[in-house]
């Protein structure tokens, strides 16, 4: 089986219950959701036809809401776009009548209406305050540079690097500069209650840029009486320079690279990559690899050679989870795209050894009794030649924490809670059931055997490591191993 999980974006090219069954048939295992686009009620009917078509495969499906976070934009420039050559003479005007309402960015200045060649309005009236002269400004992922030249409030005045054509609602990056908007905005508030309201099973935070801004979320989440795993979405600078508190602070992390090379610069990326993941993978938490994976398959049926490299290479690093974006959201080809995906992680997965301990640090003598136990799981599992190992879970940790040594067997995940099922969707390795608590031990083996050949997962003779707690609906509570013959 494939370990590695695939995240597919859902968009306008994807959000059919057509199209959608093909994605699961075809290997796609969470969906994420950018709230960066769409409305609440395309969202949830997003939503809606995510579970249905999920419960009609009789598989678990994780969604994932992405937030927007303080997102610059480009405000809107008409059909035409706006054109911008080296050496001309800019202004950087605050946008006015094109921003969302929940957005919590209040638009002033000119209306949008009045753009010419020589202004480009922005969805972000702090601007003048936040750049200051010789700030670089970045349009459309780096295509476009700007340089300020002298802040004339409300308005920047820059001068033009780099040219080309400008669409409206192109990202805006400011490398170097530090926002003064707040990581989580009013859109994002309301947003995130929405989407819990809707029951998401994981959110990503973006922009983060310290682990107050998870904490601040986690905080929010608690108010609004959820729990749901974090994801901190690593994109700008602050993040990466306090990586080890923000993995102490998030579930999980995401390496963004879109963003994340536009602010560092492409070459930073590869060795960023390899360090988050890493470091992610020490401290057992769930990281995503993200952003432009297989790109060139928005408009074409086959990945260039360096696509499937750059797959493989994320595998090798060991990420959790592979990410398409445009790809199955806007793009030509989505079901083709997540395909490719399943076929180039199943090589790379072939091709190396994943049974290897990326986590361990033997002799330090501060791992939990449950990270011990899953260690000694899968190197029983190893020895014995296990078809399986069974983790019994409330909160889909004992199963995370597993997945974390990418034992050799799958990993068949037991829980009595939907959402826990859903949640392990996520978890590489890691094949998600729900089964109603059984307290008496005889009895639970006993299940568990009939559960795993009724899905014909095991067969008389073969070995599994069964790992669970003494107390039976406890979470945080495993501490035993059991190993068993299917009779």
């Amino acid at each position: 089986m494939r370990k590695a999980k695939i995240i597919c974006t859902i968009g306008p090219a994807s959000d059919s219950p057509e199209v959608l069954d093909r994605l699961i048939a075809h290997g796609m295992n969470a969906a994420r959701l950018n709230f960066s686009h769409g409305s609440h009620e395309s969202h949830e009917r997003a939503i809606r036809t995510i579970r249905e078509a999920a419960s009609r495969r009789a598989v678990a499906i994780a969604i994932i809401q992405d937030l927007q976070g303080p997102r610059i934009r480009v405000g809107t420039v008409g059909p035409e776009g706006l054109t911008v050559e080296t050496d001309q003479p800019v202004r950087l005007v605050p946008a006015q009548g094109d921003s969302d309402p929940r957005s919590g960015i209040h638009f002033a200045g000119r209306s949008v209406a009045a753009a010419t060649t020589k202004e480009i309005p922005v969805t972000y009236d702090r601007l003048a305050q936040d750049l200051q002269p010789n700030a670089r400004v970045l349009i459309d992922d780096g295509s476009i540079e700007l340089t300020v030249r002298r802040i004339a409030e409300p308005a920047v005045e820059c001068v033009v690097i780099r040219g080309g054509r400008i669409s409206s609602r192109k990202g805006i990056n400011l490398p170097g500069t530090v926002i003064s908007e707040p990581t989580l905005t009013d859109k994002d508030r309301d947003d995130l209650r929405f989407g819990l309201s809707r029951g998401v099973d994981y959110v990503a935070l973006s922009f983060v840029r310290s682990p107050d801004d998870v904490a601040g979320a986690r905080k929010l989440v608690a108010e609004l009486g959820a729990e749901v795993p974090l994801i901190a979405k690593i994109e700008r600078p602050e993040a990466v320079a306090c990586m080890e508190d923000l993995l102490a602070e998030a579930d999980g992390v995401m390496v963004a690279r879109g963003d994340l090379g536009v602010e560092m610069g492409p070459e930073a990326v590869p060795l960023l990559q390899k360090r988050i993941i890493t470091e992610a993978n020490r401290r057992r938490r769930l990281v995503i690899t993200a952003t432009q994976m297989l790109e060139s398959m928005t408009q074409n049926q086959h990945p260039t050679r360096a696509e499937a490299s750059d797959v493989a290479n994320a595998v090798f690093d060991g990420t959790d989870a592979v990410m398409l974006s445009a790809e199955t959201s806007a793009g030509r080809y989505p079901v083709e795209s997540v395909r490719v995906m399943d076929r180039l992680v199943r090589a790379a997965e072939a091709g190396t050894d994943l049974h290897r301990a990326r986590v361990s640090e033997s002799g330090r003598g501060d791992s939990s009794i449950t990270e011990a136990v899953c260690e000694a799981a899968c190197n029983a599992a190893a020895a014995i030649g296990a078809a399986a190992i069974v983790a019994f879970t409330e909160s889909g940790a004992t199963a995370r924490l597993l997945s974390k040594w990418r034992p050799v067997p799958p990993i068949v995940g037991l829980t009595p809670s939907e959402t826990v099922r859903q949640r392990m969707g996520l978890y590489p390795g890691v094949l998600p059931f729900t089964m109603p608590r059984i307290l008496e031990s005889e009895t639970r083996v006993a299940e568990v055997e009939r559960h795993l050949k009724e899905h014909e997962l095991v067969h008389a003779g073969d070995r599994l490591v069964i790992v669970s707690g003494t107390s039976a609906g406890r979470q945080g509570g495993t501490n035993t191993i059991k190993l068993h013959e299917v009779t």
